[in-house]
């Protein structure tokens, strides 16, 4: 799959954390795939918690020790969930790929991983209660991408392009 549930569901078990995964096939409409990580669940460490509404995702963030983006194979072009997720002030565990190392700040807001090891390392080091500080760092980096945020520095851009004659 694209986001890599079965990935997110072998570290954690290695590693043993526990995980709450979130979601079902509506964004990637991978079926077949959805039914593997059900099959990978055991139901009590590891649960498939299904499609959740906006401000239930927020709840679960904010009960959450970490949040798991195991798209190893998938170049994410943007990440808007790791962006929330630091948003509600949780650390992001992702692969080196696509966007994730513009996203997340490894070491201060959670990490970013070559390997399959380093992953479940990294779920292992967030695996305890989360500090206030790294809660609020989470925050304050991820909120250069809010709308607001963005808009200011297309304009920036445009406004530089315009005075320059160009990039």
């Amino acid at each position: 799959s694209i986001k890599g549930g079965v990935l997110g569901i072998h570290a954690c078990k290695k590693a043993g954390v526990p995980l709450d995964l979130i979601g079902d096939t509506s964004i990637t409409n991978e079926p077949e795939y959805f039914e593997r990580c059900r099959r990978e669940v055991d139901g009590e460490r590891i649960k498939i918690l299904g499609g959740q509404s906006r401000g239930a995702c927020v709840w679960w963030m904010s009960q959450a020790h970490a949040f798991i983006h195991p798209a190893k194979d998938f170049r994410e072009p943007f990440g808007l969930a790791p962006v929330e997720a630091q948003l509600s002030g949780l650390p992001c565990i992702a692969f080196d790929s696509g966007a994730m190392r513009e996203t997340v700040k490894d070491g201060e807001t959670g990490r970013v991983v070559k390997t399959m090891d380093q992953f479940v390392d990294a779920v292992k080091e967030y695996s305890g209660p989360i500090s206030p500080k790294i809660r609020e760092r989470c925050r304050e980096w991820a909120s250069q991408f809010s709308p607001q945020a963005m808009s200011k520095r297309y304009a920036d851009l445009c406004e530089e392009a315009i005075e320059t004659g160009g990039w």
